[in-house]
């Protein structure tokens, strides 16, 4: 009767055990939004945002040593080191020239500079094997073009020009099906090289193959979906996007757009979970496997106590 009770208690303690060490499993992964903001005549600011609705959760003034920092240009998180990156512009205002390459530690704002970007980036993005791509804006010398960018020092090199849409650009890689995403324009006509228009770009050596997608939904419907100002992959085939009209919106892989809240500023980058590396698989358990193995714990518990409740009689 000891031996049994010991052994169900030890099973017990195990068992609590996991459930501990599976929590801090559940924390390790919770989603953390980050966007770096536009600004302009101020200093932006890098801010934690919901997911879901895009409202601000917390803010940190981004800080480059020796420098002033006029505005974010983009950003984009490493997968294999979960560093993230920005595009930094650190003249004034009105001028456009120099824009740079820089890490940032999101926990203190503290920008490091890795070299001079010598385009006038609107967007970047990291594919799976880490390869960095930025888009560059309408009023640069080489508008609305894509290049790689080396992120050991911001060299460029220019992949192809893109043409289609009018102002605002946006990029972002979907892990998926391995084709990055392209968004430009500013409203409608949608779905026109004129207006606003979203496609999915497949880069090979030496070509680009470019595969229109069609913009739709209500937001596209009511015309409240223009300029996209920011974008990242959420999961599976969903983006989520931000506007030169700060507001927040999802969009598929297909073009559909729905509206999820208003922001509190111009998003000109996102990305999830800087400081975490996304290609390091962690196993992590289900709700419903969460659920079970409380269960478990409860009835194994309430067990011993019976048990010993009848061995003390």
């Amino acid at each position: 009767m000891k031996f049994m009770t010991k052994s169900i208690t030890l099973v017990f303690a195990f068992l609590a055990l996991t459930l501990f060490l599976l929590s801090f499993t559940l924390s390790t992964n919770a989603q953390t939004l980050y966007s770096c903001e536009r600004s302009g005549d101020d200093a932006p600011f890098l801010h934690t945002i919901n997911p879901n609705t895009g409202a601000t959760l917390s803010s940190t003034e981004i800080i480059l040593p020796g420098e002033t920092v006029r505005g974010c240009n983009g950003m984009a998180k490493h997968p294999e080191t979960g560093v993230c990156y920005l595009i930094l512009n650190i003249t004034e205002p009105e001028e456009t020239f120099p824009r740079i390459l820089a890490t940032i530690d999101p926990a203190t704002g503290l920008a490091t500079q890795i070299g001079g970007a010598n385009q006038t980036f609107a967007s970047i993005a990291f594919t799976n094997d880490g390869t960095l791509y930025g888009v560059t804006g309408d009023g640069g010398g080489t508008p609305e073009t894509l290049f790689r960018i080396d992120a050991n020092n911001g060299n460029t090199t220019l992949i192809a020009p893109l043409g289609n849409g009018d102002d605002g650009e946006v990029i972002a890689f979907n892990p998926v099906d391995g084709l990055m995403y392209h968004g430009s324009g500013n409203g409608s006509p949608y779905n026109d090289p004129a207006g606003q228009i979203f496609e999915a770009l497949s880069i090979q050596p030496g070509m680009i193959q470019i595969s229109p997608r069609t913009l739709q939904g209500p937001a596209v419907l009511d015309e409240t979906f223009e300029e996209q100002s920011s974008m990242v992959r959420r999961s599976g085939n969903v983006f989520l996007t931000g506007t030169i009209d700060e507001i927040f919106f999802s969009i598929t892989s297909d073009g559909f757009v729905t509206e999820l809240g208003d922001m509190d500023h111009v998003s000109k980058g996102l990305a999830f979970n800087c400081g975490f590396a996304d290609n390091v698989g962690v196993p992590t358990m289900s709700e419903w496997g969460l659920i079970t193995t409380v269960l478990a714990l409860g009835l194994i518990g309430f067990f011993v106590l019976r048990r010993r409740s009848a061995f003390q009689k």
